[in-house]
């Protein structure tokens, strides 16, 4: 059921990218909105005639001349609680340390109300820009921190899948960074009580919010945290309670050849052993493949999250051994993620259209790969069916649930329009969204927010960072010399 905010009527766009099967973009178009579902499309004087004078009177019109209107963004892979570590874990290290010596400890530091801080500030970030829905499927430590951030998404009016990203194993370097009271509660001893872990969510809700928020299966995933019986099992528990799963895989070169060297072959190939490759599956990265592996994915209909700005930031390794041209020309579901703005730094899709949509033809030398109206299509359309939602969202037809981003292409970045996907890709970003609708609601109006107090997010946000990285003894490792007032030097 999706929760009804009455009439609303988008008035003579400049254009509608709508994503429908035909791709078409509309020219001076309008659409009506009526209880959260798209209920017309057209050219304005038709709408006019049949909504007009009704939204006037019992909703609300926006007056969209010289604007663009495109679905809501799908994100397929963040971390929320990330947003409090911006700008505290170095940009020097590879995947493990990162994630063993800095990240975890961080994540595994907070308190359900910073969970919460931080999840706020991530929806308002992502709102902002023009995304509508996203995946966190890793919330660690308990299930009143999901709870946290459920919470958040609520607020916000975001659509939202969630998971608690349960793990059995723990390396010995990330071990001896977390206290043992906490390495106690988010370590689960065994598969069974970390599926049990994971089950305990699915048991209260899959689905609240009317529809907005979901829950799936999910492990952290990766070989070093995740036991063959733990990756093996949470596709069980997907299927046994009709849901998604997800977690991280074959995320780097080293965790490929750790893999090997233990098993004899790479993540892929090991999960297609297990069994735990399917249609409701998930996975994140995938930078670490054989040529091989991608008919798996394409076999068993798996759906893949790859995170551009993390590869880069990261050093995996995606344009030298990563494989994403040969999945989308074999038929794999590939969707983009943002992961972490400590891991990847920006939540702006546009960011991430560019990136994917230049990296490969950089790499191989090869303009024609991953063209820009691909890179939209991985933005909305694919991160959809990623999230099992196809058919609900990410095109612009009757029926489907109206979230809905508009640009301001009337700025400097955005003219002149000669080609106006082109133009998204490769010039826009965040800046001249100008409205944002999820599920029927006006959620960005005019640039701000009307579902966040984001100057009092910001602010508990600076805090409760400052907080934590305290209480960890954790320090951003500035380059350059911080110089207060004192110390700066005069000279006449």
């Amino acid at each position: 059921m999706s929760e009804a905010y009455g009439r609303l009527l988008i008035r003579d766009a400049n254009y509608v990218v709508t994503l429908d099967d035909a791709r078409r973009i509309l020219q001076r178009c309008s659409v009506f909105v009526e209880g959260g579902v798209i209920r017309d499309v057209g050219a304005p004087a038709e709408l006019d005639t049949r909504h007009l004078e009704a939204c006037r009177a019992g909703g609300s019109v926006i007056e969209a001349a010289g604007r663009l209107v495109v679905p809501g963004y799908v994100d397929t892979h963040v971390h929320t609680f990330e947003h409090l570590s911006r700008g505290l874990i170095p940009d020097d290290l590879a995947t493990q340390d990162w994630a063993t010596l800095y990240a975890r400890p961080f994540y595994s530091g907070l308190t359900e109300e910073e969970a919460f801080v931080s999840a706020r500030l991530a929806c308002a970030e992502m709102l902002r820009g023009g995304t509508t829905c996203f995946v966190d499927t890793n919330i660690l430590l308990s299930l009143g921190h999901l709870d946290a951030v459920a919470q958040a998404v609520e607020e916000s009016g975001m659509r939202a899948i969630l998971g608690r990203g349960v793990f059995d194993r723990m390396p010995a370097a990330m071990a001896a960074r977390i206290p043992e009271e906490t390495r106690a509660r988010i370590l689960s001893p065994d598969a069974d009580r970390a599926l049990a872990e994971s089950e305990a969510l699915l048991r209260r809700w899959t689905v609240r919010a009317g529809g907005r928020i979901r829950a799936w299966a999910s492990i952290y995933g990766l070989c070093p945290y995740t036991s063959d019986e733990l990756f093996a099992g949470v596709r069980h528990l997907a299927d046994r309670y009709g849901v998604g799963a997800a977690f991280h895989i074959a995320s780097s070169l080293g965790e490929a050849r750790s893999l090997e060297a233990r098993t004899g072959v790479w993540p892929i190939t090991h999960l297609d052993r297990l069994g735990a490759l399917g249609p409701n599956l998930l996975l994140t990265h995938c930078t670490a493949m054989r040529e091989a592996e991608v008919e798996m994915l394409a076999r068993s209909g798996t759906k893949v999250a790859f995170c551009p700005g993390a590869a880069l930031r990261l050093g995996k390794g995606a344009t030298r051994i990563g494989l994403v041209p040969e999945m989308l020309a074999g038929g794999v579901t590939v969707a983009l993620g943002a992961d972490g703005v400590s891991s990847s730094g920006s939540f702006d899709m546009t960011r991430l259209m560019s990136l994917v949509a230049g990296l490969f033809k950089d790499a191989r030398m090869d303009p024609s790969l991953v063209p820009a109206e691909k890179a939209l299509e991985m933005a909305t359309r694919d991160g959809a069916r990623a999230c099992l939602l196809d058919g609900e969202i990410g095109s612009i037809e009757v029926g489907r649930c109206a979230d809905l981003a508009l640009y301001d292409v009337t700025t400097p970045e955005w003219v002149p329009v000669h080609d106006i996907v082109r133009n998204l890709v490769y010039c826009a970003d965040a800046r001249s969204v100008t409205d944002v609708i999820v599920d029927g609601r006006h959620v960005v109006r005019d640039g701000q927010l009307t579902t966040i107090d984001v100057k009092r997010a910001a602010a508990e946000a600076i805090e409760a960072g400052e907080r934590i990285a305290r209480r960890l003894e954790l320090t951003p490792r500035t380059r350059w010399p911080l110089v207060g007032p004192s110390s700066v030097e005069h000279h006449d």
